[in-house]
């Protein structure tokens, strides 16, 4: 979840304007700003309440945007913005531990002007140094994941460090105790996470967003976070500063990380689709927990004043029975989870429907984390070798993430990895509450109580979830067996068209031999007289035998690649652009894909009226992961950019498709379509209002592409993707086929 570079400290107890003057002097405000600061009509900010209700309300907000940002972007460019948020979360909160030295040096100091003046200008110094070490890295990340644009990377890490500074005047107007300043501030550089972000989505998409963020940020920096003059008092030097600081960060550092290492560990394992959605459902069940972060800074100043005014037993129960209720409130949450998202998620997140299961499993890792978003900021204030204190903990934990988090990857995809981060998660609450005892937060009996909880409230859901596992979607059926079969291909013979006769054409409607928008890396052959050279055409990209059709990939020898454009692969395309179309059926091939890093195998329709979008992917498959299928509606309506479409759909775990033949299908209606594996119903969404037209077929092999990444030593050529026949039913209300010419559809 995408939080403002804000820092953590508590809401400081009420005092006059005028308790320490320290902080109002070491930066330089616009005048705008001091007005409405003397103004009588905004006085109401120095109450401590403001921020708190203000804070929890703008959170709120933020979150909102995160929820509804799905709803404007495609799964893969989900997953991108997850992990460009996360990048920005970690330039915004790296400050080196600057905010919390300002608690410890500037309250109550006669001498805080200078120590002030000092961090302020520390946090532009260590601002500069972060940037320049994240820019080198997310260029570095972007090149070699593939996941994420260099440039977005680049905005991503400026508005983070923008942010982090703009949050300088925040730490000092808290620590000298200036209500007023505080609140404004804090409460102006929360609500970039809110309406900025979310018209930028809306004009732009993800690279809109951090662009947003960005200037939103950059703005705050320059207009209120500029150093004040150099105080009479000689202030200390940067590095003795920073190094003060450093020990402070340590904790707060480890935890951000570990909250987002989620979505970089899947993004190593996962295809771009299936990071949006594992992505997604991190930030669906990981919403009550930000909130719940957001109270625990209005909450633990006064548990901790409370506990420390308290005999040790007493703290530990007191403490307890916070944890105790915390807990209790999660596992209800995750328990709602389960009922709600299976249903909901396809309704209302289409192209989503896929992350239902993951998003109940990591809604059970907020049980654990939750306690722990509570306790932290406490953990973190008693800790009293915070580096050596957070690398016991954090460095076994994220161990045990990324090795969870892989096995489960193995096991089940994008939902094993979900269960692989609720044990580690699980795990870190361990590690913490370990350290809690030695700190003397708890007693023995209260860490053995509260890890008792948590482990038999991870375990019921565990066996709840393998009982009865969430669906990824409704499944209800459609009685297809008597609608009226209008088209029927079972290649008996491969009937290419010509002039008036024939079926199919062996490129893009336009003339297109390759899809250079995927960058695709192969040249689509035409066999017919003339189509292409023959020593190209005796590349053979197809073959009939036995009634089975092969669609061949095939590497293009160096001397012949001047006549395949430069292409390094040639495979084969099919299209009934000009003699069938339809419009609501069911459409079933039976196909066996080929494997191999780098092949892409797709059947799907397009619009006989030769725009896009819209379009239907029956099915695709990615060569180095043939246990997942791919199915797909693009739509036009309310793109998340221009050129784009609106994604509904699913990436499905199934057995390996390479190793036999199966059926593949879609019913399509006026309400809904649903996509079938082998007669079974594994994905259905509602019909987009831009795919009520009629659709030709589309069949193809395509090697490399931004998906499914170029071939390697691997993959073995040549590679075919074969197919037994294919065949469509009609809708009653709508039987016959729109038939371009006397041609028209084979019936058989």
């Amino acid at each position: 979840m995408m939080k403002a570079a804000l820092s953590t400290a508590p809401l400081p107890d009420a005092a006059p304007p005028s308790a320490s003057p320290a902080a109002a002097e070491v930066v330089r405000t616009p005048r705008a700003y001091r007005f409405l600061r003397r103004h009588p009509a905004f006085a109401w900010l120095g109450r401590p309440a403001v921020y708190a209700m203000g804070a929890i309300v703008l959170t709120g907000l933020g979150a909102g945007t995160t929820i509804i940002a799905p709803r404007l972007l495609d799964p893969a460019s989900f997953g991108a913005f997850t992990l460009l948020t996360s990048l920005f979360g970690y330039a915004g909160g790296a400050d080196l531990g600057l905010s919390q030295l300002a608690d410890r040096r500037i309250a109550g100091r006669a001498d805080g002007a200078a120590h002030a003046a000092a961090i302020m200008r520390a946090r532009w110094v260590v601002g500069g140094l972060v940037l320049a070490l994240l820019l080198p890295l997310t260029m570095l990340i972007s090149a070699s994941s593939g996941a994420l644009s260099p440039f977005d990377s680049l905005l991503a890490a400026t508005g983070g460090v923008a942010g982090m500074i703009a949050n300088g005047p925040v730490t000092l107007f808290r620590a000298a105790t200036r209500i007023w300043d505080f609140t404004f501030t804090a409460l102006l550089l929360h609500a970039g996470m809110t309406f900025p972000r979310l018209m930028g989505i809306l004009l732009g998409g993800v690279t809109g967003c951090f662009a947003a963020l960005a200037v939103w940020y950059g703005a705050c920096m320059l207009l209120l976070a500029r150093p004040a003059a150099r105080p009479a008092e000689a202030p200390e030097r940067t590095l003795p500063i920073v190094r003060a600081a450093l020990p402070l960060f340590a904790f707060q550092a480890a935890w951000l990380v570990y909250l987002t290492a989620n979505r970089w560990i899947s993004s190593l394992v996962s295809t771009p689709y299936e990071l949006g959605l594992f992505s997604f459902g991190a930030s669906l069940a990981t919403v009550g927990m930000s909130l719940l972060g957001t109270f625990s800074q209005v909450r633990y100043p006064a548990l901790m004043t409370r506990m420390r005014a308290s005999a040790p037993d007493q703290a530990s129960a007191l403490l307890e029975r916070e944890m105790m209720f915390v807990a209790l409130a999660m596992i209800a949450l995750a328990v709602l989870a389960r009922l709600l998202a299976p249903p909901l998620v396809p309704l209302a997140f289409p192209g989503y429907g896929g992350a239902a299961p993951a998003t109940v499993t990591l809604a059970v890792s907020c049980v654990p984390l939750g306690v722990l978003a509570w306790t932290m900021p406490m953990v973190i204030m008693e800790a009293r070798t915070p580096v050596r204190e957070a690398a016991a903990v954090f460095l076994p934990a994220f161990s045990v993430m990324g090795l969870a988090m892989l096995a489960g990857h193995r096991a089940g995809g994008i939902d094993g990895q979900a269960w692989g981060y609720a044990l580690a998660a699980l795990f870190l609450l361990l590690a913490v509450l370990v350290l809690m005892r030695r700190l003397r937060m708890l007693t023995r009996a209260a860490v053995f109580r509260v890890a008792a909880l948590q482990a038999t409230a991870i375990l019921t859901l565990a066996a709840l979830a393998i009982l009865a596992p969430a669906a990824a979607g409704p499944a209800r059926p459609i009685a297809t067996e008597h609608w009226p079969v209008v088209f029927e291909e079972t290649f008996d013979t491969l009937s290419l068209r010509q002039d008036d006769s024939g079926i199919w054409e062996p490129h893009y409607p336009w003339g297109g031999r390759s899809n250079e928008g995927n960058r695709e890396m192969q040249y689509y052959i035409d066999p017919r007289p003339g189509g292409d050279a023959p020593a190209v055409q005796a590349l053979a990209p197809y073959t009939v035998s036995g009634g089975i059709l092969a669609i061949r990939a095939i590497q293009v020898p160096e001397a012949l690649r001047a006549q395949t454009r430069g292409y390094a692969y040639a495979a084969g395309l099919l299209t009934t652009v000009r003699s069938f179309a339809f419009r609501y059926g069911k459409v079933e091939i039976r196909a066996r894909v080929p494997k191999g890093r780098g092949l892409w195998p797709a059947f799907w329709l397009l619009p006989a009226d030769r725009t896009w979008p819209p379009e239907i992917d029956v099915f695709e498959v990615i060569g180095h992961d043939t246990a997942t299928l791919h199915v797909t509606a693009h739509s036009g309506i309310s793109p998340p950019a221009p050129g784009r479409s609106r994604q509904s759909g699913a990436a499905i775990a199934v057995p390996d498709l390479s190793q036999d033949f199966h059926v593949y299908g879609v019913i399509w209606t006026p309400e809904r379509i649903v996509w079938t594996l082998d007669g079974a119903s594994v994905f259905e969404t509602r019909t987009p209002r831009d795919l009520h037209k009629p659709m030709f077929l589309v069949l193809n092999l395509a090697v490399g592409g931004r998906w499914p990444g170029a071939p390697d030593g691997t993959t073995a050529f040549p590679a075919s993707l074969l197919v037994d026949w294919i065949r469509v039913r009609a809708m009653p209300e709508d039987s016959a086929p729109t038939v371009s010419d006397q041609a028209g559809a084979r019936l058989k």
